[in-house]
């Protein structure tokens, strides 16, 4: 915003005379405030826009990992998956003995 400069009339205000000099301050108050009000709005959607971008990331990611969990759940059940069958080797092994 390029009018940062501009600061409200107020208690000038109930000194002035109620003619145009009047309207022209109390309108311009107006419009400061509009102002301030368009950036506040275009802050607020990009900080909307920021989060909802930041919300489909992170629903992708769990996405990602819920497959990817579910994947190895397949493979578990299925007997394929190298790390879990060596675990449980190892676990075996140990267990009866066989390595320390």
């Amino acid at each position: 915003m390029d009018n940062d400069n501009h600061t409200l009339t107020t208690n000038e205000l109930a000194t002035l005379p109620l003619d145009h000099n009047w309207y022209q301050e109390l309108a311009s108050n107006f419009e400061i405030i509009q102002q301030y009000l368009n950036r506040f709005d275009e802050l607020s959607d990009k900080v909307n826009s920021d989060q909802s971008q930041q919300s489909t990331d992170l629903d992708k990611k769990l996405t990602d990992m819920q497959q990817q969990i579910n994947d190895k759940i397949n493979r578990i059940t299925l007997g394929t998956d190298e790390d879990t069958i060596r675990l449980v080797v190892t676990a075996i092994l140990k267990e009866q003995g066989v390595i320390k």
